[in-house]
């Protein structure tokens, strides 16, 4: 040791005349560490001698008294007051003593201070603390190295030797205190202070061994780990040591070498990476769907023991081979369903190892499977996985071949089990109506409007009991639904079913419009499975029905013996054709067939209505009797007599009510317009069947119209300040295209007595024309009228030869509060007025033609007329006015 000083007083001697020789004042010379190379830029602590020096020099004529101070991580050192003598070349040696916890860098600042506390001087420098122990090998007690890979250890024992050695930078033998943690493979932090990392998967610092290592030897020490669950399979195992109260620890091992160069001494410092991992590998996993020899026994096993009856499952179970895309099914929310993985393992060991996989749900329903998998095998294994709906398909999954390491992560899957409902549909009865002259055995064949029976049985299949709701819902399908009111039915039945029960249910239903298609029975079941898509928990299934009217109506036409004009062929001569026609009886004709075993007596009747859907006629009502549905058929016939006050263009609308059995029931059948708006509720309670759709709900390309024939129509016929106003146009100009003659009166009543009746006048129109009239009438004076204004156009009509004139009629009330009312009467009922004989029905008499245009706007019609009847029209008040 002696020998030692005296070589670095010489080597500072030296260098302390070559620097001080053009220096001046006082200055830090140089810092360096025991057994340091004078050469070297680092400073390396030896925790048996953790000193540093720091040599000063006074280059000044006279002597400084100064200080020394070190400061580092909290701590301070000072020494005492060093005088130094003046142009000294010789320098002081200041010796300070560091203390530090841990191994490794630490930043430490030197100052130099005079006696007037003035700073001359400072340096930063860095200290490396070195461990005089090597940390040179960590195996397992049970282990299996394959030469292709030294630094991979597979383990299969909890029971770890650390092999201790004192290295080239040791001084004396050391008591050490060491300790181990197992990290994965991604941490490198120090698990002495990080406590809660979930990368630490055994922290041992509480386990510690104290252990003596040599001089220049090594010393092994074997630790025991506990049962540990590792979130990969494979580890590292970081060593802890703690020599002369410096702390080291390191994930890797150790080896520090001595470097002799050129009379120079020097260390190197080497670390290799070290892994551990465990027997078995997991290299891949995926779903499994299939039921096939390997899994079958435990699809098996978990129903009968379940309790749980899906025909599905029995009949895949019964296939051999195996049945594709089975699996998973789920029944019940809260429940557990069963799935597979099918996992790819493969033994690392060089020899055989006893698997077990687990698989538990965030919901702690857990399964297990136990494997043998031979040395270096790779195999394919399936393990039962339950899972509720509302886990998602995230579960943890952990296996192990030595208990002690136990692999465990938190893993998610794409499962999307198909939601079977618990409570099946074990049977349906469809009601079949005995009086039907056709039925099908595989669906309910019934009549609209009658009420019927649909006996429905569930069955539950699960292993508890279970409550819901039974019922008819409002689909065709998943895209198409009913609307509502197409049938009725009861309301929702609460069923409660034992396990393995079945009961029978009674649903009523009646259709109101026809109906051959499907219709949905829903079993809604409490706390069963619901899939995300799914408004209902449970299930719905379609039934067929065949829903048919009992009567057939086949067609509707008009068959009169009088026929219109509809064109002019010459002066003399016209084409007439079979079409409706105003101001006559028309016959309307049915054809029809009943559909039903039975003789039934119906009311029937046809109604006229516009294109704007408003009614302008009603035939009378008659009962017939329809005879039996009879295989060869058995087509009926019946006529109506029906009246139309003007031309319009429209549709026809049979029905036919039956008086027995289905009163509920109105049949009807539709000819005429499919564009038009009468709001013909197609939900009401009543049958309909139609050749066309009134709604144009469904586009069709019929386009029948019942086109009531007159050539002239009485447009908006109004009583207003003292006038009434009526406006006549061209009825059909397409059809007519040619000017027209026609007749026009007016008739005036009082408390249904006739008290005035005009004389007949002639006008022409034209073709496309609108002729507005002003008639100037009296005050109400608190009376009630009831006018009458007459169209006629001779000649227009033809049966057998003869011609007929056509009289149109329009109505209208004035009342005392002078608001009007318009009657739509039926006209047979008045007398036809012949026109008068001093009127000439010529073209030329241009004076009534005037007269008939303008109607005389000062006086009015009425008022030219009572010129000759004043003494009686001045007892009229409407009248009197205009006498």
């Amino acid at each position: 040791m002696q020998k030692k000083l005296i070589f670095v007083l010489i080597i500072l001697f030296t260098v302390s005349v070559n620097y001080a020789e053009d220096d001046e004042g006082i200055s830090i010379y140089k810092i360096w560490g025991v057994g340091d190379n004078p050469d070297s830029s680092e400073i390396y602590l030896d925790p048996s001698t953790p000193v540093i020096y720091v040599g000063l020099v006074n280059n000044d004529p006279y002597q400084r008294n100064v200080r020394v101070t070190a400061s580092y991580e909290g701590n301070n050192f000072e020494s005492a007051i060093l005088p130094l003598s003046p142009n000294t070349h010789y320098e002081k040696i200041v010796e300070i003593r560091l203390e530090f916890n841990e191994v490794g860098e630490h930043d430490v600042d030197i100052t130099l201070i005079d006696e007037n506390g003035k700073e001359v001087d400072s340096e930063q420098i860095t200290v490396n603390v070195v461990s005089p122990i090597d940390i040179k090998n960590v195996t397992c007690q049970t282990s299996y190295v394959s030469g292709s890979t030294p630094n991979i250890e597979i383990v299969n024992s909890n029971w770890f030797t650390v092999t201790l050695e004192s290295n080239y930078r040791a001084q004396t033998d050391y008591e050490v205190k060491t300790w181990i943690s197992v990290v994965s493979t991604d941490y490198d932090g120090d698990t002495n202070e990080d406590i809660e990392n979930e990368d630490i998967y055994y922290n041992g610092r509480d386990d510690l061994k104290v252990v003596y290592v040599p001089y220049r030897s090594e010393q092994e020490v074997s630790f025991k780990i506990p049962e540990i669950k590792v979130g990969e399979d494979e580890f590292k195992i970081q060593v802890h040591t703690n020599v002369m109260g410096l702390h080291d620890y390191t994930n890797d091992l150790e080896k520090t070498e001595l470097v002799k160069t050129t009379g120079t001494i020097s260390y190197n410092y080497k670390q290799t990476v070290k892994t551990f991992q465990l027997p078995i590998h997991i290299a891949s996993y995926s779903v499994f769907n299939d039921i096939n020899g390997s899994n079958s026994e435990m699809v098996k096993t978990y129903y009968r023991t379940s309790k749980i009856y899906d025909k599905t499952i029995e009949d895949a179970l019964n296939q051999n081979p195996g049945s594709k895309n089975v699996l998973s099914r789920a029944y019940v929310e809260d429940d557990p369903y069963l799935s597979f993985l099918k996992i790819n393992l493969e033994n690392r060991y060089d020899s055989a190892q006893t698997v077990t996989i687990s698989c538990k749900s965030f919901s702690e329903d857990i399964s297990e499977k136990t494997f043998n998998i031979g040395e270096k095998e790779a195999k394919a294994v399936y393990v039962p996985l339950l899972l509720k709906v509302s886990d998602d398909g995230e579960f943890n999954l952990s296996y192990y071949s030595n208990k002690y390491l136990v692999y465990e992560s938190e893993e998610e899957i794409d499962l999307e089990p198909k939601i079977v409902s618990p409570v099946q549909i074990y049977n349906i009865s469809y009601p079949v109506d005995s009086s039907a002259a056709l039925a099908s055995g595989n669906s309910g064949y019934v009549f609209v409007g009658k009420n019927y029976t649909m006996n429905v049985t569930l069955k539950n299949n699960y292993n508890r009991t279970l409550t819901g709701k039974l019922y008819v819902g409002d689909h065709y399908d998943e895209d198409n639904s009913y609307e509502s009111g197409v049938f009725e039915t009861t309301e929702p039945i609460t069923f409660k079913l034992s396990p393995k029960e079945k009961n029978t249910y009674s649903i009523d239903l009646k259709f109101n419009r026809e109906v051959n298609g499907l219709i949905e029975v829903v079993v809604d079941t409490n706390g069963a499975a619901v899939d995300e898509d799914d408004d209902i928990a449970g299930y719905s299934t379609m039934v067929h029905f065949d829903a048919y009217n009992i009567l057939d109506i086949r067609k509707v036409w008009y068959n009169n013996t009088i026929l219109p004009k509809i064109a002019t062929i010459n002066k003399n001569g016209g084409l007439f054709l079979n079409y409706p026609l105003a101001g006559f009886n028309n016959s309307c004709a049915v054809s029809f067939e009943s559909m039903v075993l039975d003789d039934i007596t119906y009311k029937m009747w046809v109604e006229v209505y516009d294109s704007n859907g408003n009614l302008k006629a009603t035939s009378n009502k008659k009962n017939v009797l329809v005879k039996a549905k009879s295989t060869n058929g058995n087509l009926q016939t019946a006529d109506f007599d029906i009246f139309f006050e003007e031309g319009f263009i429209g549709y026809t609308l049979f029905h036919a009510v039956p008086l027995n059995d289905f009163e509920d029931v109105d049949i009807f059948y539709t000819e005429g317009s499919g564009t038009v708006s009468k709001d013909i509720n197609p939900l009401a309670p009543v049958g309909r069947y139609s050749s066309i759709d009134l709604l144009s709900s469904i586009p069709t390309s019929t386009n029948k119209v019942t086109e009531v024939v007159a050539p002239i129509k009485i447009d908006d016929m109004a009583y207003t300040e003292n006038n009434l106003n009526v406006v006549i146009s061209s009825g059909l100009s397409s059809i007519y295209p040619v000017n027209l003659t026609y007749f026009y009166r007016i008739t005036i009543s009082n408390d249904n007595k006739i008290i005035y009746k005009s004389p007949t006048y002639k006008d022409i129109i034209h073709s496309t024309e609108s002729k507005p009239l002003k008639i100037k009438l009296g005050d109400v004076d608190g009376e009630t009228y009831d006018i009458v204004f007459e169209v006629e156009i001779p000649d227009f009509a033809r049966e057998s030869g003869t011609y007929h004139s056509m009289i149109l009629k329009k109505y209208l009330t004035i009342a005392n509060n002078k608001e009007i009312i318009t009657q739509e009467e039926n006209s047979e009922s008045e007398t036809y007025v012949e026109p008068k004989t001093n009127v000439e029905n010529t073209e030329e008499n241009s004076d009534l033609e005037n007269q008939s245009t303008t109607a005389d706007e000062n006086r009015g019609i009425i008022g030219n007329i009572l010129d000759t009847i004043s003494s009686i029209a001045s007892n009229i008040p409407i009248i009197r006015n205009f006498v």
